[in-house]
């Protein structure tokens, strides 16, 4: 008799993983769609200069100097280096970067995630086809066949002739996020599928071993990331609406709108007339020009929109200005160029705002440092990538710091405090990868006393001038009784 699973082994032998928070079944030919069209908030970002430039700053800032360092396979990267200096591997990982552009690249890729919340960037290696077409250039004049040899023996033998390692990766490309959907199941993605915009039946499909997938912000357990730039959509809006305004209102030769009432019965010849003139006076080449209209007696005009000379709706303006910043936490002062004196922070205030800013793009340097290090830096090249942190004011709190903890440290060993050498490090703030073999010698160098040095020649002078003053002494008479 077929004895049937009981309910508690159903659930043993289901995954304990978490379900992702998703309502959409997607299929391998359509990922699940996004909540906001990107298409339209990246048309709306490009137009607008404020989105391009915190864009561009904070992308620019993120992605400094790039250093590589070789680690060991089976260490992590925040332990001390690898005994021997591996500078072949360090070149070939910098060989790398830079025949693919790659700082254009990531810059690239931080724009899409800030802007979408998502950024793709594909692992490229040479497949299988290459590898026989490779194969076909440098065996042919020496009649083997091919067909005897099967694609792992393909790869071990064309290393000698080739200038990269034929199974790991040759190049990098950034895959825009408005071309790409996610397919899924309930716990895990299955692939990232990109459709040719020119062509939407042209489909390619990703395995997420290919593709290293950064998100902005993961917010609700969904599959995509999330971008401040959809908190800001209202905002954005609101500022191309002011700039359009403006515009038309320059472009009308900084006329308001009025009605022109014609008093009686004109004929159609005199309305067409004077349309034709107003038509042409309202263009700003013909501004601030004498207009001469017959019969102006019975023609009343009503002004319908009348406003001041001051740039109009401003306040709402430095208001969606400011939301912007605040989303991305970007300091006020970074926005004086356009807000003016309307905005103004103290110097307490601006350097507050400074630091917060810094730490968060520390933090994204971090986040980006982590996520290239574990999908392609450490696992293909053995090397381990560092952002470099160029806060200069940072660096000048930091040797203040040091200034203070040095005394600090120096009382401990003085008094004898017992206390292990990565104390030491943590308060001196060491990086991990500085440090060698061997303990801190706890030596106490003992204040000298202070003795003024003697110049010799004034000493001589000195016995000269008593020697000199003695027969003086002698001479003088005894004024005692």
């Amino acid at each position: 008799m077929l004895k049937l699973p009981t309910l508690e082994q159903k659930e043993e032998k289901e995954s304990k993983q978490p379900y992702l928070n998703t309502s959409y079944i997607s299929s391998s030919d359509y990922g699940e769609p996004r909540t906001f069209n990107l298409n339209t908030l990246i048309y709306w970002v490009k137009r607008t200069p404020e989105c391009i430039g915190v864009l561009k700053r904070i992308a620019t800032d993120i992605v400094s100097n790039i250093n590589f360092r070789a680690v060991d396979s089976d260490k992590p990267l925040v332990g001390r280096p690898p005994k021997s200096f591996k500078k072949d591997v360090e070149d070939k990982a910098v060989t790398f970067w830079e025949k693919n552009l790659g700082r254009q690249k990531l810059i690239a890729a931080v724009i899409d995630w800030l802007m979408t919340g998502d950024a793709y960037i594909w692992k490229g290696r040479i497949s299988d086809n290459q590898l026989k077409e490779i194969s076909l250039k440098h065996y042919n004049n020496f009649g083997i066949d091919l067909k005897e040899l099967n694609i792992n023996c393909l790869k071990s033998e064309l290393k000698q002739f080739l200038d990269e390692d034929p199974t790991g990766i040759s190049e990098i490309e950034i895959i825009p996020s408005s071309m790409v959907t996610i397919d899924h199941d309930d716990y895990k993605i299955k692939y990232f599928l990109q459709r040719a915009t020119s062509n939407p039946s042209n489909l390619k499909r990703y395995s997420p071993d290919e593709i290293i997938h950064a998100k902005f912000l993961d917010i609700d357990g969904k599959v995509y990331g999330f971008s401040p730039m959809e908190s800001d959509w209202m905002a954005i809006k609101t500022i191309n609406a002011i700039q359009d305004f403006n515009y038309n209102y320059f472009a009308n030769a900084c006329k308001v709108d009025r009605a022109w009432l014609f008093m009686g019965n004109p004929s159609q010849e005199r309305l067409d007339k004077h349309e034709e003139q107003l038509k042409k006076y309202n263009q700003v080449t013909y501004a601030h020009r004498d207009l001469i209209v017959a019969g102006a007696d019975d023609i009343k005009i009503e002004p319908l929109n009348e406003i001041s000379e001051e740039m109009g709706f401003r306040k709402v303006a430095i208001s969606a200005v400011g939301r912007i910043a605040f989303s991305f936490n970007m300091p006020a002062s970074s926005f004086n160029a356009i807000l003016g004196g309307d905005i103004k922070s103290g110097g307490i205030g601006s350097d507050i705002e400074d630091v917060g800013y810094n730490r968060n793009i520390a933090s994204a340097q971090l986040y980006w440092e982590n996520l290239l290090n574990s999908q392609l830096w450490i696992p293909e090249f053995r090397v381990g990538m560092s952002i470099e942190r160029t806060f200069r004011q940072d660096m000048v709190r930091k040797m203040q710091y040091l200034a203070m903890a040095v005394p600090h440290i120096e009382w401990m060993f003085k008094h004898d405090v017992p206390i292990s050498d990565e104390y030491i490090y943590d308060v001196m703030q060491i990086d991990r990868r500085f440090i060698t073999d061997g303990s801190i010698k706890r030596i106490i160098e003992e204040a000298k006393p202070f003795t003024p040095k003697v110049n010799k020649g004034n000493e001589a002078y000195s016995n000269q001038k008593k020697a000199e003053q003695k027969p003086q002494e002698s001479n003088q008479a005894n004024t005692g009784s």
